[in-house]
């Protein structure tokens, strides 16, 4: 009887979906494998005390924001922070979308454009990633002159397949684009190329980052958008008051204050090598070429790969029942120890 009080755009709804299986290697979530900085966690009991915990939070982040535009090379009047980049995705739809608008954007990606879509009402356009999983700009244009949307998603680097999208190619969408343009930068440091220079260019242009990837803060979900101030006031109108607590404030604030984040991404990005050049060497599976901090592999039987993984403690992301995705699974870059194991299962499991 509930289910039939659903709003009908709900009914058939599925929600995006998380594992939780206890392994000994945890490589399916694209986190990294290092814990806070050593002067964060040396200061944590003052850093927690100091964020007042009985008080509500600041509301708008000010220091927070004040710290991200520094690293932007903004100003904070350019910057909103979210509980992760997703609840700012969700305040992008909540902000523009009304029911019958459409959306276009790549598939395979992030599935949360598509859940967020879906609850908005959404028309969605999807558009499928050419050979090898790269972007087919001509396709995205077409689109946009076909159902000149209110929103159009770009992930880049592309989760789940760590392709990217050029500059020249995201500037020839936004000067078809009438509508929002999102360009998701939530992999940015591991790739090292933005449009965040364009914010004031493009007017309708949003950017996403966030400080769960590279900074190592997924636990405490902090995400931010990076657009001109009409755009974030617009955005301001929609966002609950308080919706990012006071210890992730303050601890992010510490982390950023810490810049490590330079000395880890090259970390992962030497191991991101090593990880590539050990399982190229390797019969029976393609790996696909990554600018973020996972690698997409494809075999013969996914799902038997998978299983096999598990049995011998490694848990990674199986996307091997996705049409678009038909016979892969996502490897997190994780430790050299991690990684050594990975390609050692690997050699077992396909001889």
């Amino acid at each position: 009887m509930i289910y039939d009080l659903l709003r009908d755009e709900i009914k058939g709804f599925k929600n995006y979906e998380v594992s939780n299986i206890e392994c000994k290697y945890k490589m399916d979530a694209n986190e990294v494998p290092f814990s806070l900085p050593e002067s964060t966690l040396e200061n944590l009991q003052e850093i927690v005390k100091s964020a007042n915990v009985n008080r509500y939070p600041d509301p708008v982040s000010i220091k927070l924001r004040d710290k991200l535009a520094e690293k932007c090379s903004a100003s904070k009047d350019n910057i909103l922070v979210g509980n992760g980049s997703d609840e700012i995705i969700h305040i992008i739809m909540n902000a523009f979308v009304s029911p019958d608008d459409f959306v276009v954007y790549p598939v395979p990606s992030f599935s949360m454009y598509r859940v967020y879509s879906e609850i908005a009402g959404a028309n969605k356009v999807e558009i499928s990633l050419g050979e090898d999983y790269h972007y087919d700009v001509v396709e995205f244009i077409k689109s946009i002159k076909e159902y000149d949307p209110k929103l159009v998603i770009l992930c880049n680097p592309n989760n789940p397949t760590g392709t990217t999208i050029g500059r020249d190619d995201i500037i020839k969408i936004l000067e078809v684009n009438r509508g929002i343009t999102v360009v998701d930068e939530a992999y940015y440091e591991f790739f090292g190329e933005t449009v965040i220079d364009l914010i004031n260019k493009y007017k309708n242009m949003i950017v996403l980052r966030t400080l769960s990837k590279a900074y190592g803060l997924a636990g405490l979900r902090v995400g931010y958008a990076v657009s001109n101030p009409e755009m974030i006031g617009c955005l301001n109108l929609v966002k609950s008051p308080y919706n990012v607590n006071s210890i992730s404030q303050a601890i992010a604030l510490s982390v950023l204050e810490a810049d490590t984040v330079k000395d880890r991404v090259e970390y992962i990005k030497n191991e991101r090598k090593f990880l590539m050049d050990g399982l190229s060497k390797i019969d029976g599976l393609k790996v696909y070429n990554s600018q973020a901090n996972f690698l997409l592999l494809k075999f013969d039987d996914a799902d038997y790969v998978y299983n096999k993984l598990l049995e011998k403690g490694i848990l990674v992301r199986d996307f091997s029942g996705d049409n678009e995705l038909s016979g892969t699974l996502r490897v997190t870059i994780g430790t050299r120890e991690a990684n050594s194991y990975f390609i050692k299962c690997i050699k077992e499991i396909l001889s």
